[in-house]
């Protein structure tokens, strides 16, 4: 009587998917997510699986409707009635709905999750755009009078996502154990909200190279001769990476930032994202194990490293081969 009262009670019985992916996506993934995630995972629901689902009753659910859903959304998905959606994007919607109805078995209002009983799309595999050493070189160059250096520094010499750099702190950062902890910047409907990474692999300490650390305390010492001058002007957040003002980068301006560098400096015009792919690509040039590469990249499981970057390691492995070739002749030099 207390639920009805409250409007928190479910009965499974009479309830249509609809109702429950809102119930779930409140009770459960709200608490449980960060804001951007739970803000993704609404948006989909909302927009792509109720108007399609959301009026069969949840107990009723089929494997075939499901499947029809994710053809229907590859053939004509967008929203704006041009074409279909990605195998990426399909294959995300048919994770939020395994994720929802496995929840639906623990709370028992289900007896299986007729998700597994689908076949979802596979997503194409995306090919990593990496920058080599002397881009990186030129890029850094370009960058130092500018003032997204700092932040194109850190993503070239950690593999920082662009989220955990612009929500750096000072206090994040260990100049005696040249070490950086990992937070993020994520851009939400109530605004920028600075949150942890959600995974036990994601919250990680990064070791950084003697010269980023020398690259910090200089910057420390700009941001405190900026926040002399601006005074009440200024806006202290702690952040490493942020405006002459203190106030953080936004996300999107940012990014725009950096294709204008890349353009003017006649560079790849790559995603800022993918100077992490450069980082994790030029430790494995330079035969770093890749156990060490994930942990650094924090990558839930090794596998994940060693799929996204299994061109580099192919190349790798040529070069051991005619090395180790050497050491079984070494009175025979092989080109």
């Amino acid at each position: 009587m207390r639920e009805l009262d409250s409007g928190n009670f479910a009965d499974s019985r009479n309830m249509t998917f609809g109702e429950y992916l809102k119930y779930w996506l409140e009770e459960c993934c709200k608490p449980n997510q960060t804001p951007n995630t739970y803000e993704s995972y609404e948006r989909n629901v909302l927009k792509h699986i109720i108007p399609y689902l959301g009026n069969i009753k949840l107990e009723n659910l089929k494997p075939l409707q499901l499947q029809q859903f994710y053809s229907k959304c590859l053939k004509e998905g967008r929203l704006n009635g041009k074409g279909g959606l990605s195998n990426k994007t399909v294959l995300y919607l048919h994770r939020i709905i395994h994720s929802a109805l496995e929840q639906a078995v623990k709370w028992q209002m289900i007896n299986k999750n007729v998700s597994y009983f689908v076949d979802p799309p596979k997503p194409k595999k995306h090919k990593v755009e990496t920058l080599d050493i002397e881009q990186v070189l030129q890029l850094l160059e370009a960058a130092k009078e500018s003032q997204i250096y700092i932040p194109v520094l850190l993503a070239v010499s950690t593999g920082m996502r662009r989220g955990e750099v612009l929500g750096l702190m000072w206090k994040d950062i260990d100049l005696e154990d040249e070490s950086v902890k990992v937070r993020s910047l994520v851009p939400t409907k109530e605004g920028l909200q600075f949150v942890l990474p959600k995974s036990e692999t994601s919250c990680r300490t990064i070791s950084l190279p003697p010269s980023v650390i020398t690259a910090l305390k200089t910057n420390k010492k700009k941001q405190s001769k900026m926040q002399l001058r601006l005074g009440e002007g200024y806006q202290d957040n702690d952040l490493v990476c942020c405006n002459p003002d203190g106030k953080p980068f936004n996300p999107g301006t940012f990014s725009h930032q950096f294709k204008n560098l890349l353009e003017e400096n006649n560079l790849p015009l790559i995603r800022f994202h993918d100077l992490r792919h450069s980082h994790a690509s030029l430790l494995v040039k330079q035969g770093v194990q890749p156990k060490i590469i994930s942990e650094r990249l924090g990558h839930s499981t090794i596998g994940i490293t060693m799929d996204i970057y299994s061109h580099v390691l192919q190349e790798t492995d040529k070069q051991t081969a005619v090395q180790f070739d050497e050491v079984l002749n070494p009175k025979t030099k092989v080109r």
